[in-house]
């Protein structure tokens, strides 16, 4: 249980080594790479895509849209900003 314990406090530590300064905000690199992805993973917004075509949900494109957001919470979690912060990358106008 330990080592279990350790090596996700180590992983907590790593993400936020890569993306945080000393004061726990997002340093110049992730403010670009953080609002480039919450985009690109629908952070803040539905996931599920209606085709086009059919004018009905996709379920294929909704699950890879998801599967993104996935991806971008699993992060998120990982580095704990405060929701403004959030916000403000969502929005890719981070001004911190």
């Amino acid at each position: 249980m330990q080592k279990l314990l350790q090596k996700v406090l180590n992983r907590k530590y790593a993400y936020r080594r890569l993306f945080l300064t000393d004061d726990g905000d997002p340093n110049a690199e992730a403010e670009v790479v953080l609002a480039d992805l919450a985009k690109f993973c629908k952070a803040n917004q539905s996931t599920a895509v209606v085709s086009q075509k059919s004018q009905q949900v996709d379920p294929i494109a909704s699950a890879l849209a998801e599967g993104r957001r996935e991806v971008w919470l699993r992060i998120m979690a990982h580095l704990h900003l405060d929701e403004r912060l959030k916000l403000n990358l969502n929005e890719g106008d981070y001004d911190g």
